[in-house]
């Protein structure tokens, strides 16, 4: 039995009201996006994000236990994956907006923080990919530098944000020419 079959049935056995059931059914969303993340069956993408929607209106909208941020990051995620797979532009929009929402649960100290400017601003960049929004990249710039702060070195994540930063920057310095852009991208590390 693979691990979206097992997470089927431990849903199952948490009909709605059932205390387990926000756990389930974001377990359950988790392992179809792995599946997707390995095998590309859109049906399991479409699943998960049904999953990860249902599993939001279980908690409520200032849960601070970090459920909520990490439905919120996780539907996001999903929703990204979607947009770069379809081109739905309301897909990365709302990834957007939702990973706004898990970054104002996750203030400065959190944890989790990093995760959520790192991904936000990830997200940022992936539209001004498609949409070429000199302003994705405004807004990006601050926020993986904020995250990389937050990265010290030998951090997991240091180097996807140094990708995602150096990334931005270069952009901006194709279009604008600004010193400043070229001089920070020299002295990233």
């Amino acid at each position: 039995m693979d691990n979206v079959s097992r997470k089927r049935e431990k849903l199952e056995r948490c009909p709605p009201g059932h205390a387990g059931r926000y756990l389930a059914l974001y377990k359950l969303a988790y392992a179809l996006c792995e599946r997707y993340e390995k095998e590309s069956r859109i049906d399991d993408l479409n699943e998960s994000i049904t999953l990860h929607r249902d599993s939001l209106e279980l908690l409520p909208v200032e849960e601070e236990g970090g459920g909520r941020s990490f439905s919120l990051n996780e539907l996001a995620f999903c929703l990204c994956r979607r947009y770069r797979k379809l081109g739905a532009v309301d897909d990365i929009e709302e990834a957007i907006a939702l990973e706004r929402q898990a970054l104002a649960l996750r203030p400065p100290g959190h944890p989790k923080r990093s995760a959520s400017l790192h991904n936000l601003g990830g997200h940022l960049w992936t539209r001004f990919e498609k949409q070429s929004e000199i302003c994705d990249l405004e807004e990006a710039i601050p926020l993986l530098r904020a995250a990389l702060e937050l990265h010290p070195s030998g951090h997991k994540w240091r180097s996807f944000t140094l990708h995602y930063l150096s990334l931005c920057l270069s952009c901006r310095y194709e279009r604008q020419g600004l010193v400043e852009d070229l001089e920070e991208l020299v002295t990233l590390r």
